[in-house]
């Protein structure tokens, strides 16, 4: 009976936010959710044709004394650099918490904020023709921007999310963000650089180019407003192991005590545990994130009731930055609910670089994740669209 029951508030779940805006009006709850979308997290801007051809950057010229440097995981955002300054992702230094020690301004997010820096810069998001009717490609950048009201950081993640409406299958795949890669206009960089550089729309081209994808929509959120939502969803509860613990426990330096096994986290507690890589890797920490995410979803679907569900979905509003209009998320979330009721909901996940194909190198003083691009958009795309 449980598990029915948990399935049955999945279903409503799903369906909650286009039941709410097709019945909703008469009930005189629909237009407070409609403000709240449009006032908040809704961004419109027109999606360009291009004028010109895409030219690849050339790539510098590297002291010989980097070329045969190996580098281990825990190396990467340890920059060989003496003017930070001159490095222009020298901000990214790799592991840390992005909360209080770092700098970061509690007030200063999409949620608390309606001054914010546009997530849009003068690079348009260029229009792409859609490869496959029934697949949509969004991007989900995360900021690690500890002012939103003055920067807009860089994304810290990045991810595509693949929505197949024949299938009914959703596909992930996180994108290493010290990945080298070319951005237009500026050279060769950490990808998590060209949000930082232009805003959404060079960050969605550079993926569309290295991948040959047709991303048009987009979805950003600041690390705030994941803090946040933990918070308002009554917090999340996570199991760590003996590495995890010690590593908490000392950024800390001791003052909260963490056991091995399950741990109860508050926003704050959940980002630290996110951003963890110092003491494994980079795809440990994306591990890390997904973990949180469909540990707090399991919560929600078997602990909130309806209007709890309702608040929390009004409450994300306020947190994100998209161009997805209402109308186009009431539609996916509709065939996502129906898939769901029909078959359950089928996911998975993939990261890029690939597990087998990369290596660490230092370029230009960062130390950054090197791959070949060209087998990882034909890795991409089979994914995808095989």
């Amino acid at each position: 009976m449980e598990k029915k029951s948990k399935k049955k508030k999945l279903w409503l779940l799903l369906l909650l936010i286009p039941l709410v805006l097709v019945f909703g009006t008469f009930a005189g709850v629909t237009l407070p959710l409609i403000i709240s979308y449009h006032n908040n997290a809704y961004e419109k801007v027109d999606i360009v044709e291009r004028s010109d051809e895409y030219v690849v950057p050339e790539t510098d010229p590297q002291p010989d004394e980097w070329k045969d440097v190996t580098l281990r995981e825990e190396d990467l955002g340890r920059d060989l650099v003496t003017e930070p300054q001159t490095l222009a992702n020298s901000v990214n230094q790799g592991g840390g918490s992005g909360i209080k020690g770092d700098g970061l301004d509690r007030n200063a997010s999409f949620g608390r904020n309606t001054n914010v820096k546009s997530v849009y810069g003068k690079t348009p998001i260029y229009k792409v023709e859609k490869k496959d009717p029934n697949i949509e490609n969004i991007l989900v950048m995360g900021t690690d921007s500890r002012d939103v009201t003055r920067e807009r950081g860089r994304s810290d993640a990045m991810i595509v999310v693949s929505y197949n409406k024949k299938t009914g299958k959703i596909k992930m795949i996180s994108v290493l963000r010290d990945s080298l890669v070319p951005i237009e206009g500026r050279g060769w960089n950490r990808i998590n650089a060209a949000y930082s550089f232009d805003g959404v729309g060079l960050a969605v081209n550079t993926v569309n180019q290295l991948f040959d994808l047709d991303i048009q929509r987009f979805v950003v959120v600041d690390f705030n407003g994941v803090t946040d939502f933990i918070d308002k969803a009554g917090g999340v509860t996570i199991s760590l192991t003996q590495k995890e613990v010690d590593y908490m426990t000392n950024y800390s330096n001791g003052h909260v005590k963490y056991n091995v096994g399950p741990n109860k986290f508050n926003g704050d507690r959940a980002l630290i545990y996110m951003r963890i890589r110092k003491i494994d890797s980079d795809f440990k920490r994306t591990e890390r994130q997904r973990r949180v995410i469909e540990t707090l979803a399991r919560k929600i679907v078997s602990e909130k009731s309806l209007s709890e569900i309702y608040d929390l979905t009004n409450f994300a509003f306020g947190l994100v930055k998209t161009n997805i209009s209402l109308t186009e998320l009431t539609s996916v979330i509709g065939n996502i609910a129906t898939d769901a009721m029909r078959s359950g909901l089928d996911m998975e996940s993939h990261h890029v670089p690939f597990s087998d194909a990369y290596t660490y190198k230092y370029y230009n003083g960062m130390a950054i994740v090197s791959f070949d691009i060209n087998d990882a958009s034909r890795r991409v795309n089979e994914i995808i669209y095989g």
